[in-house]
């Protein structure tokens, strides 16, 4: 199984760590278990070995084994989204209440999109304070003390590292400890003086267990070595040819055909070579293009196209960038019904990625998407369409700032969408979109919002939509060097929110909002909050991680004592851990090692902290790690996920791996090997 990334709900943990099987490529949770949609309208396809209930997304790294895992918050439905595609959803019936994971909270989409607002590894390796952030946010007064530069030196990387990664890899067959080797070497990114590692996952394609060869597939993407073997592996894996055949001991499966995509466009994604991205579209067009109706892989080859970053403003890249774009829109215009649009709907933000909002193209696409949401067509269409198209414009449209404003009719649409629409989650991603466009006009409407909306469903999207608008302008400002004061009337809109708020889905939004709006005013009662109410970890977590946001260094202190106090709420533990990373504390990774050594700790828990491990661990941690990978006293998972923290310790990325596909994804549209709890890539460490 995959060691999988328990990421992205890190919020919903407490309430479900002995529900749902978990697997170990590395794994990270992102969502709720009936994301994906079941079979009929597009139907699932076969998955390894493992339980066979559906489940739902996370993040990047090894799976991990069938023990419990967290499944979403087990609440009833209210309101929300049916399913995906607007298809129901079927779960336990108690006394007449469908309990099911409501999956219109804002938590997935925060959880699918973190890495890049909170800026972790970065924090934990710089040495002084981080260019752009704290001295242009908070002035002198508040930066942390001085740090030492942390990251694992080049000697560390191949002198014990990959040798130590290397050896566990080929003392072992067990699929849990293999799958984490490998994407932990991946995640380096580098050959050592005595192998290479595109031979070290060749050479697992060829195995038995599908695991272990569709692991190997995508770590050749992760690693992105410069390899022309690795190349011409992943694009033969791809098509299914006669190579990729042989490659895979006879038969490559469409599991292993949908990873080899993904780390395709992984590869090519990092690569300026406009031989290497032509040859990776090549190939990733002739699927799309092919009879087939397999969904996974169509999907993989759409995100693929997607990450291929293409330079959208060099006249040289444009016939290749066209291309692309024409890929991607043929398949996006087919007439389709349900099933097929759940795949076409991954085109619009594919082609969001590709171009964003200053192409020649852009006009052209936000009309097309904007047609999704108006007129008859909006009732044709399924709500996996409508979803995306809102996404899209999230990022492609223009700050509306007036009635003069250029984009000025796409955020109308948008409070349109928001006020009209049938589907819960078209609206709430419509909040989310106005955040991302900015501008005068969409801030006035969120605070609107804010202060009338549903409790329950609609302020917490308008809280986190602020944030975002927020947070862009002032790392914008940060960027150019100017200097920034937190928005007042934002930031005293929210805080007044917080001091009546008595949801924990709510106060949880408000608290990331507050810290993503810099507004250290709120720390005071944040802190009270998250101290009166650490019964409720989900709530206090998220509190914790707003003052880490906001780096409030006055916060220090009660978050370790919150930490100390919650080592048996895993989520509020492991937030915690997060939040002083995040203030420079470096003493957290010791408690979390410790807990990483626990005995009887459940695969949930090792999953959640070998996750934050690998993210504010430093070089510190490697000799730790590496005495857990080798000690045959520990369980097989307990070894795996010590696999896991070392190879994201020593990541040569300071985002990671999967944030390239999670961003601004449409994750309501997922299928199995995208991301569905257990075994797709965004459920790996």
């Amino acid at each position: 199984m995959h060691i999988r990334t328990l990421s992205c709900a890190l919020g919903v943990i407490a309430m479900t760590l002995s529900s749902t099987p978990l697997f170990a490529h590395g794994g990270v949770y992102r969502g709720p278990k009936d994301v994906v949609p079941p079979v009929g309208n597009g139907g699932r396809t076969g998955r390894p070995s493992g339980p066979t209930n559906p489940p739902g997304p996370t993040t990047g790294a090894p799976r991990a084994p069938t023990a419990s895992t967290p499944t979403g918050p087990a609440t009833p439905r209210t309101g929300s989204p049916r399913g995906p595609g607007g298809r129901g959803t079927t779960g336990p019936i108690t006394r007449g209440i469908q309990l099911t994971a409501d999956l219109s909270t804002w938590r997935y989409w925060w959880e699918f999109n973190k890495h890049s607002y909170i800026g972790l590894r970065e924090a934990i390796h710089q040495s002084g304070p981080i260019t752009g952030s704290d001295v242009f946010w908070l002035g002198p007064r508040n930066l942390p003390p001085s740090q030492n530069m942390l990251a694992p030196t080049d000697s560390q990387i191949h002198e014990d590292v990959l040798p130590a990664l290397k050896r566990a890899i080929d003392s072992t067959d067990q699929r849990d400890i293999v799958s984490s080797c490998m994407v932990a070497m991946a995640k380096i990114g580098q050959d050592h003086e005595k192998f290479k590692l595109v031979d070290v996952f060749a050479l697992r394609l060829a195995r038995s267990n599908q695991e272990i060869r569709e692991t190997a597939a995508l770590a050749m993407g992760i690693s992105a070595v410069p390899s022309e073997k690795a190349l011409n592996n992943l694009i033969a894996l791809a098509c299914n040819d006669a190579n990729g055949r042989k490659l895979s001991n006879g038969k490559v499966s469409n599991r292993t055909r949908s990873f080899a995509l993904y780390g395709l466009g992984l590869y090519a994604n990092e690569h300026p070579s406009p031989l290497i991205k032509r040859r990776a579209l090549t190939a990733m067009r002739s699927v799309l293009e092919d009879t087939s109706r397999e969904r996974n892989v169509k999907v993989a080859a759409i995100q693929g196209i997607g990450m291929l970053a293409i330079d959208c403003f060099d006249t040289e890249s444009q016939p290749l960038l066209d291309e692309a774009l024409d890929a991607l829109l043929t398949f996006y215009t087919q007439k389709a019904g349900m099933g097929l649009q759940l795949v076409q709907s991954h085109c619009p933000t594919a082609i969001m990625k590709l171009i964003g909002r200053d192409h020649a193209r852009s006009e052209d696409f936000r009309q097309r998407f904007a047609a999704e949401l108006k007129g008859k067509k909006k009732d044709r269409r399924g709500n996996d369409l409508s979803r995306s198209a809102v996404l899209a414009l999230g990022q492609m449209c223009e700050p509306y700032d007036n009635k003069t404003s250029v984009g000025a009719s796409y955020s109308k649409l948008l409070m349109a969408t928001y006020n009209t629409h049938k589907d819960g989650q078209t609206r709430y991603f419509s909040l989310l979109s106005l955040g991302q466009i900015g501008g005068k006009e969409n801030r006035r409407f969120l605070l609107r919002i804010l202060e009338n909306g549903n409790k329950q469903l609609e302020r917490p999207w308008a809280a986190l939509a602020l944030g975002v608008q927020a947070f862009a302008k002032y790392k914008a400002l940060a960027a150019e060097g100017t200097s920034v004061d937190p928005d007042e009337i934002v930031g005293v809109a929210l805080l007044e929110q917080l001091k009546d708020a008595k949801s924990p889905e709510l106060i949880g939004a408000l608290g990331v909002a507050l810290g993503l709006t810099r507004f250290i005013d709120a720390a005071p009662e944040m802190q009270k909050r998250m101290v009166g109410d650490m019964q409720k970890p989900e709530q206090a977590g998220y509190l914790c991680l707003g003052l880490a946001l906001m780096r409030d260094q006055g916060s220090r202190e009660v978050i370790q004592k919150t930490m100390a106090a919650s080592s048996r709420r895993t989520t509020l533990f492991v937030q915690s851990a997060i939040a002083l990373g995040v203030l420079g504390d470096k003493t957290a990774a010791e408690e979390l090692h410790k807990k990483l050594g626990e005995e009887g700790a459940n695969l949930a828990t090792l999953a959640a902290i070998a996750e934050a491990l690998g993210q504010i661990g430093d070089r510190r941690s490697i000799a730790p790690l590496k005495e857990a990978l080798f000690d045959e006293d520990r369980g097989n998972m307990q070894r795996a996920f010590a696999a896991v923290s070392l190879g994201a310790v020593a990541d040569r990325a300071m985002l990671p791996w999967h944030s390239k596909v999670s961003k601004n994804i449409n994750y309501r549209a997922a299928v199995e090997t995208l991301t569905n709890q257990q075994s797709g890539i965004l459920d790996i460490l």
